[in-house]
């Protein structure tokens, strides 16, 4: 891996992007300008990502103004206001000279399991696992959960809605940024298809009805249909391929969140159906070292189908955990309940208001607030009042 010699320590993704706009050593002792990083300079660029934000939509620490968006959640149109944080995002859009900055054309959001939970356990704040849909759905502390205290853990016979970052080469384990409980729902199942004697398979579940003979051998897909009595079989109703790269032939610039699912090596590694060729790029650390699992951010330009990396970033857990969120006050029953953006927050913790006081928070008040999960709930760490 090539790397850089004067970042030794870990930094956050804003600081390391400006630091590497202004003159970061790179590979082959030269510098990395403005020009040479993607998307800059107002380029298209696709990100994808787990939210981490709103105000505008924040995706891999980029601002992506939303306002003239078109916003699909699950194949439906919806609204900006419909979304909710840890759901992975596919974003087409541009960015400017600042690379913190965009503005979204197009935001896709694709549940990858739903269904009734078969096996296993998972409480919010922890690691754990759990089974749906043939799948298995690894959580940590990051993981955001809806519909769950701090306290009560997920159980088997709930129904839950997942969204996630593909955690296995065979596209049966994935990595939960959201899971929340829904009501009785179509069941949704995400990997790789094998197809043996005529016969489909999807994450031990045999696929039936005309659709399910459209799809290939090896194919990433996300299948949506009608459980069996047994559980055994699923009649497919619909069926999306998921490239993870915008598109059948990706081009220009990219920004991807993902998991590393082959053993790195010098020239690279792949994030699920992702092939990225590393050969070139930056470390942020410096040190960094890349192993199957691990979460990173990488900054490229399509060729041929292969993710050229610029820049790899490995994620750090503080910076996973801080969310934020600007808007107005929805409800309001206490300082320790009120929702902003569908999001329940508490700030009972907090001593002091930026441009205001407790008194302030009410239906309507506009505010800025960080903080992290705990269960189903934000916990407000700063809270600021729009002026």
């Amino acid at each position: 891996m090539s790397q850089p010699e004067n970042l030794d320590t870990p930094l956050t993704r804003r600081s390391w992007l400006v630091l590497a706009a202004s003159a970061v050593t790179g590979c082959g002792g030269g510098s990395v300008s403005m020009a040479s990083l993607p998307g800059t300079g107002g380029t298209g660029l696709f990100a994808q990502g787990p939210i981490s934000g709103f105000g505008s939509v924040i995706l891999n620490g980029i601002r992506f103004d939303d306002t003239a968006a078109t916003v699909q959640l699950d194949g439906l149109a919806a609204g900006s206001s419909d979304l909710r944080l840890g759901m992975v995002a596919s974003v087409q859009g541009q960015r400017g000279a600042d690379v913190t900055l965009g503005t979204a054309s197009s935001i896709e959001v694709w549940s990858i399991a739903q269904g009734q939970v078969t096996q296993g356990q998972a409480t919010p704040g922890a690691s754990g696992r759990f089974s749906v849909a043939g799948m298995t759905v690894l959580t940590d502390p990051n993981t955001v959960f809806d519909g769950f205290s701090a306290t009560a853990p997920l159980s088997v016979g709930q129904r839950v809605a997942v969204w996630g970052l593909q955690a296995g080469a065979d596209g049966r384990s994935w990595s939960a940024t959201r899971v929340a409980l829904v009501a009785d729902s179509a069941v949704v199942s995400s990997g790789m298809l094998s197809v043996e004697d005529s016969q489909r398979t999807l994450n031990g579940l045999l696929l039936t009805g005309a659709l399910a003979g459209t799809l290939a051998q090896g194919a990433l897909v996300r299948v949506q249909g009608t459980l069996s009595a047994n559980g055994s079989s699923l009649e497919v109703l619909s069926a999306k391929p998921l490239s993870g790269s915008g598109g059948a032939s990706p081009q220009g610039d990219a920004e991807i969140e993902g998991v590393i699912t082959t053993a790195p090596s010098a020239s690279g590694f792949s994030l699920g159906t992702i092939v990225v060729d590393a050969s070139q790029a930056v470390y942020s650390p410096a040190n960094a070292q890349l192993f199957i699992g691990a979460r990173v951010e990488v900054n490229g330009t399509w060729r041929s189908g292969v993710l050229q990396a610029t820049s790899v970033a490995l994620q750090d857990e503080q910076a996973q955990q801080t969310l934020e969120i600007s808007g107005s006050v929805e409800t309001f029953s206490s300082l320790s309940n009120f929702t902003v953006r569908g999001q329940r927050c508490d700030a009972s913790g907090l001593t002091s208001f930026g441009h205001g006081t407790a008194a302030d928070l009410k239906v309507g008040a506009k505010v800025k607030l960080k903080g992290s999960m705990a269960g189903e709930v934000l916990r407000v760490t700063e809270l600021e009042f729009s002026v």
